[in-house]
């Protein structure tokens, strides 16, 4: 399985810079590498920037009212994505996402809400979590290196398109190393595909609680959003029952979905007393081409 990539073309920034050339090795080593080299410079946070106006896009959707529909917790959840701080760069990175790939983008910000919302719901304040919003919000940077026309594929991948975006939380982790150093957006997003060591890339040492919060967010909100391969999203009910059903079979983490059960039920009392159900019967989209992805090569070009 995979665990290392050889980068068959240069990874390149926002602003240019080259950030690993071509033929360069992307593994936990050199990610830990990255991260120990990391020169901590001024962060901005990012109420200060025009991403202020973006992240109450999900608190603001019906479709998640069962999240933030509290007015207190969605205070809480704002107040916490207001606080993230970062290099000014990555701001530019995500206004990059944005103009390319608006999608990629309204995903970060929904995995960042939701995030924090599970969060809240097990902890109860904010000490710590801005810097989860971040991780959560930047998880998926790995995805701007993809080619544009593998992010819009609406049939199955082949073997190779499938291996190629299988790089993506190396490319990621290896970026934000470099500029955060050890932050937990790296290992969220290393993770984030991880599976319980099921999915990708392959990881010898299990991940940190707070990235399997990120990785079930991730699900959920993808879950629960267009995307080109199917016809429609899941419904909340049913992109539940997805991630209770893949807790079951050993594919997410059992406690992180109980946690995030525990928030859509209103956050109220012990998330550890949660007790799965049943099918909810919700709605499932028609058409669903989605691919999943498996590289078993340890490199990819």
């Amino acid at each position: 399985m995979l665990d290392r990539i050889t980068l068959g073309h240069d990874v390149i920034d926002c602003r240019g810079e080259t950030l690993a050339a071509k033929g360069f090795v992307v593994s936990p080593q050199t990610i830990a590498e990255a991260a120990r080299l990391a020169v901590q410079g001024p962060r901005t946070l990012l109420a200060d920037t025009p991403h202020r106006s973006e992240i109450t896009a999900p608190l603001d959707d019906d479709r998640y009212q069962h999240l933030f529909g509290d007015g207190a917790v969605r205070a809480l959840v704002e107040r916490a994505l207001l606080e993230v701080r970062l290099p000014e760069v990555l701001f530019e990175e995500l206004t990059g996402v944005q103009r390319a790939n608006p999608a990629l983008y309204r995903h970060g910000v929904a995995t960042a809400a939701v995030a924090v919302r599970m969060l809240v719901a097990a902890v109860g304040d904010l000490k710590g979590v801005p810097d989860m919003a971040a991780a959560a919000l930047l998880h998926d940077l790995g995805m701007r290196h993809v080619p544009m026309r593998l992010v819009r594929n609406r049939d199955r991948l082949t073997r190779q398109e499938a291996a190629e975006i299988a790089g993506h939380p190396l490319i990621g982790a290896y970026h934000l190393a470099r500029l955060l150093g050890s932050h937990p957006a790296v290992p969220a997003a290393h993770a984030h595909h991880w599976r319980c060591g099921q999915g990708y890339p392959r990881i010898t040492v299990p991940p940190p609680r707070s990235a399997e919060v990120v990785a079930v967010a991730s699900a959920f909100a993808a879950l629960t959003q267009p995307r080109p391969f199917r016809s429609d999203p899941y419904d909340v009910r049913a992109a539940a029952d997805v991630l209770v059903a893949e807790a079951k079979a050993g594919t997410a983490d059992t406690n992180t979905v109980k946690l995030l059960i525990h928030a859509l039920r209103g956050g109220q009392g012990d998330p550890r007393t949660v007790r799965f159900g049943g099918n909810r019967g919700g709605e499932v989209p028609e058409v669903n081409r989605h691919t999943p992805v498996a590289a078993p090569a340890s490199t990819l070009r």
